[in-house]
C-alpha cells in the first residue's frame, strides 16, 4: 500500500461558542463575539530537514492571504512577538481585516506553528 503524501492536510469547519464577549474594552485589539463559525487547516510534517513545519506554516499563511485578496478585503498580517504566544505555539501570525463599521482593523484569522520539537508527546506517538 502506498503511503499518503506528506504532509497530510485537513480542513474542518466548526461552530464555536465562547463565554466571554466583547466588553467594549477590547483587550489586545480583539473583537469577540459569543458564537462564530471557523474553518481550520491542520497539517502534520516530517522532521527530516528541520524546515518542514515552517514551510507548511508559510503555505497555510499564503492560502489565507490569497483568500482575503480574492475576496477584496483590506487586511494586514502581524508576526506576533514571543510574549503573545500561547504555550503550544512556536510561531504565530494574526491576520486583521479592516472593519469599516468599527473604523479599525480587527483580528479575523490566525496561523500558528506548534513545531512540537519534543516539547509534548503527540497522541499515538511512540515513546
Amino acid at each position: 500500500a502506498a503511503s499518503p503524501p506528506c504532509p497530510p492536510r485537513v480542513v474542518c469547519s466548526s461552530t464555536c461558542y465562547r463565554a466571554e464577549t466583547d466588553t467594549g474594552r477590547e483587550p489586545w485589539g480583539l473583537y469577540r463575539v459569543h458564537q462564530f463559525t471557523k474553518v481550520e487547516m491542520f497539517g502534520v510534517t516530517a522532521a527530516e530537514r528541520g524546515t518542514e513545519s515552517e514551510e507548511l506554516l508559510d503555505e497555510f499563511l499564503g492560502l489565507q492571504k490569497e483568500i482575503f485578496s480574492e475576496l477584496g478585503l483590506h487586511y494586514r498580517v502581524l508576526d506576533m512577538p514571543t510574549e503573545e504566544l500561547g504555550l503550544p505555539a512556536y510561531r504565530k501570525f494574526d491576520i486583521e481585516a479592516w472593519m469599516p463599521g468599527r473604523g479599525k482593523f480587527g483580528e479575523v484569522r490566525g496561523a500558528w506553528d506548534p513545531n512540537n520539537s519534543g516539547r509534548a508527546p503527540i497522541w499515538g506517538e511512540p515513546r
